[in-house]
């Protein structure tokens, strides 16, 4: 298909799923009899707004009519269409929950000042009246709600991530954002070390049950690093809450058991919070690759290769924070963490090469060993003004952290006699500090014009020290000797200075606009011990956001941005390390890589129904003319060597739409899909590749009498595309049961994974002028497990959130 005709194609998706927006419009001729429903709510002893409280409206028999949030000053209105017998319901948590009849006049029900008491009881007296939506959309961000999801009491934030609108796992476990790879990951807002150092393992030590929602931002504003081409994906986890007590939650099954534990003291205006995670899996694949050496097009030799690989990963977490508040508008927040973790494999394989001078046939075993423990601390100071909005954040952060790896592979002929060994040892260390100082401040009395300017500064420096040792000079002897032209020591800094300008405003007729850019320097080198030379690089990216809003309708919301983002190369993309571990398949990294500099521009579409249906579609394209891609050759002995290099240039067309409804009190439903065209080109190769991508989730919940509810979930993705080549399917599905005790302070939850199927099988297929690949994956991923989740202690709801409005005005009236 061209180009026109995917655009063609995408736009049709687009104007499909916007039927409901100009469908709303066409009715718009006969309306039906509405009437409003407003009113303010505050604190009955402060008097101060209570900002994001839930309002709703119910007709008998606890049938939702109509939600919203209230506004920064407390406010609310509510259009729904008239009836009788309405009831109005406000909740908010560590608030006593308010409920009153609805008595319209003339169309209209002014409720006038609500005034609702905090609640002191303890967790289980606290009154909410009913769980977030699945999926939101606020402002930028699209929001998953996991903490709604009981599917989400077992496994681990990969596991939750895959629910998660346009986010995709691949089946080795890589996370992905509209089938692209190349994304920041935050934790409460915040850059994290342990996520950046190993996203796909330290996904696996956060346990799901942790997890309160994860944030998608595929166009954030400036005050975020551009880090991250395709977006920001930012996990948040459960607050904490005040009191003495904590939570337990076990989980055990035949691939991955894990034991999460919590634990909080607070004491007038200081607070302790206590974490211990820790978790075992397994994970094995079965491979069989299939690959020809070409030479003018034709077939010089042929490998075939065979291997069964098993991998253990074993990890444990422990984090120890702390929160003094001086007074209700300032806070001091410190914390320690640590993390330690290995991933350990073995594998065994067969291997049989022919070519014009004979038939080289031989097994292989295979050992590779990584560990690492990691270091952090943080220093945080927050500060809120007397205008609504105006607030100072300083954050400072510092880790450090050591790892090994090794790997050691024997190649044995068939006949059993020992024929080749070899063994890399490999040990590094790196230190991380970064300082950040965001400062808000609005333009006008309620807020609505803000200002955000702010810094950081950032300094990683590392250090990788790697030998190898064969047996190349004596074959089948015992003795490894050390090659020494495989051996070096490599230092590494990289530096990050960055300021950025962020313009909020609203005007008139609903309309909103963001307005921001950022300027980043990086400086970054590295020296070596031996051979190669040294190198420094420095390079300059400004980049901008653009967000233009309009509210079209209280259901109708539209949105227009452009966004710029870059990616640097990594520190294993820059090591030119040479991972022989599979002597048939060698990769190292270039220390030669530039950044790349991705640009985006997108149109939304969301919509609200008064029944709770909400529908979120939109279309975009992307641009990348300086993409990093692992490059693949082939040599005439059939040895691949892969090697990431700036030689491409991607582009992406794509639509996306993600619904979430209910089909009674006790069903909820929600499915999300992608589809997206992508092309590939480069130049200096030669070489091109495009195709169209697809991706489909769904989730659904049914709560049954007793405190049981049961929930499926499941994904679907028909691969993704490289320059070289691409991927077949990639699916999963799963199933979860609850049962919750009568006091709801403990559950035990059972979920089974692609029971079905013991593996699935995935294919890969890529090709080159040197050669031409065809890979089978067979995947075992069957599993099951029970978990247990108990709350104990009297812990009562945070006031945080309350005092960003209750708190900050009652210390001004004081004074």
């Amino acid at each position: 298909m061209s180009t026109y005709g995917h655009f063609r194609m995408l736009w049709i998706i687009l104007v499909f799923t916007g039927i409901n927006f100009y469908g709303q419009k066409s009715t718009a001729q006969t309306p039906l009899k509405t009437i409003i429903i407003k009113g303010m709510l505050v604190d009955s002893t402060t008097r101060s707004p209570i900002e994001l409280a839930t309002v709703a409206v119910t007709r008998p028999g606890h049938q939702l009519v109509q939600s919203t949030l209230t506004a920064a000053d407390g406010s609310f209105l509510l259009k729904v269409p008239e009836g009788s017998k309405l009831t109005l319901h406000i909740s908010y948590v560590g608030y006593r929950a308010y409920t009153s009849g609805v008595h319209p006049v003339a169309g209209l029900a002014d409720m006038g000042l609500i005034r609702v008491s905090a609640n002191s009881g303890v967790l289980n007296e606290v009154v909410v009246s009913g769980k977030k939506p699945v999926i939101q959309s606020k402002g930028d961000k699209l929001i998953y709600n996991a903490a709604s999801d009981i599917g989400n009491r077992t496994g681990s934030a990969e596991d939750v991530l895959r629910k998660a609108p346009m986010i995709s796992i691949s089946a080795d476990g890589e996370v992905r954002l509209r089938g692209n790879g190349n994304i920041k990951v935050l934790l409460n807002g915040l850059p994290s070390g342990i996520l950046a150092r190993n996203l796909k393992e330290a996904m696996k030590m956060i346990p799901a049950s942790a997890i309160a929602a994860v944030e998608i931002m595929t166009s954030p504003s400036a005050r975020y690093e551009a880090e991250g081409a395709a977006g920001v994906i930012n996990i948040i986890t459960k607050k904490k809450m005040e009191g003495t007590g904590g939570s337990i939650d076990l989980s055990a099954g035949n691939l991955e058991q894990t034991i999460n534990g919590n634990l909080n003291m607070t004491r007038g205006k200081f607070s302790v919070n206590l974490n211990l995670e820790g978790s075992l899996e397994k994970s094995r694949t079965v491979t069989e690759l299939n690959r020809d050496a070409l030479a003018g097009g034709q077939v010089i030799g042929n490998l075939l290769q065979q291997t069964d690989e098993t991998q253990r990963n074993r990890g444990g977490f422990a984090e120890l924070s702390a929160e003094y508040r001086m007074d209700t508008s300032r806070k001091i927040t410190g914390g320690v963490s640590y993390w330690k973790g290995s991933w350990p494999t073995v594998s065994q394989g067969y291997n049989l090469y022919m070519d014009k001078h004979g038939v080289n046939e031989y097994n292989q075993t295979g050992r590779q060993t990584g560990n690492v423990h990691f270091t952090e601390f943080s220093l945080n100071y927050q500060q809120k003004f007397r205008h609504p909005g105006q607030e100072l954040q300083l954050i400072s952060q510092y880790s450090f952290a050591g790892e090994k790896a090794d790997y050691q592979t024997d190649q044995i002929y068939i006949s059993g006699k020992h024929y080749f060994r070899e063994h890399s040892p490999n040990t590094g260390s790196s230190k991380d500090l970064s300082l950040q100082a965001d400062y808000a401040q609005p333009l006008d009395h309620k807020g609505d014009q803000l200002l955000e300017v702010g810094g950081r500064y950032s300094r990683n420096t590392s250090r990788s020290s790697y030998r190898v040792f064969n047996n190349r000079q004596t074959p089948g002897s015992e003795q490894l000797t050390e090659d020494p032209s495989r051996a070096n020591v490599m230092s590494y800094f990289q530096e990050i200075a960055a300021a950025y300008v962020n313009l909020s405003l609203k005007a008139g007729r609903n309309w909103a606009f963001r307005l921001g850019t950022r300027y980043e320097h990086t400086s970054l080198g590295s020296d070596f011990q031996q051979y190669q030379p040294a190198f420094r690089s420095r390079f300059n990216n400004l980049v901008s956001s653009i967000l233009l809003n309009k509210k079209v309708t209280d259901m109708h919301d539209l949105k227009l941005s452009f966004t710029e983002r870059i990616r640097r190369p990594w520190i294993w993309d820059l090591n030119p390390y040479i991972n022989a571990g599979d002597p048939r398949n060698i990769t190292s990294g270039n220390p030669e890589l530039k950044p790349e500099i991705n640009r985006m521009l997108e149109l939304a579409h969301h919509y609200t129904a008064a029944s709770g249906f909400s529908l979120h579609s939109g279309i975009y394209f992307q641009s990348n003319s300086n993409a990093i891609e692992s490059l693949r050759t082939v040599d005439s002995f059939s040895v691949s060597r892969t090697m990431p290099q700036n030689i491409a240039a991607n582009k992406r067309l794509g639509a996306n739409i993600f619904t979430d409804l209910m089909f009674s009190k006790s069903w909820t439903f929600s499915a999300g899909a992608d589809i997206c065209q992508v092309w590939y080109r480069s130049r200096t190769m030669q070489l091109s590749n495009d195709a169209a991508l697809y991706s489909v989730n769904i989730n659904s919940s049914w709560e049954l009498p007793k405190d049981i509810t049961l929930q499926f979930s499941g994904d679907y993705g028909n691969g993704y595309v490289t320059l070289q080549g691409r991927t077949s399917a990639n699916y999963s599905y799963r199933f979860a049961v609850q049962k919750e005790f009568p006091d709801k302070k403990a559950g035990v939850t059972v979920s089974i994974n692609n029971p079905f199927q013991n593996n699935f099988l995935q294919r890969t297929s890529a090709t080159a002028p040197s050669f031409n690949s065809n890979t089978s994956s067979w995947y075992y991923n069957r599993s099951f497990s029970v978990s247990f989740n108990w709350k104990f202690g009297t812990v009562r709801a945070s006031g945080e959130e309350n005092e960003k409005e209750t708190g900050e005005k009652t210390m001004r009236r004081k004074r």
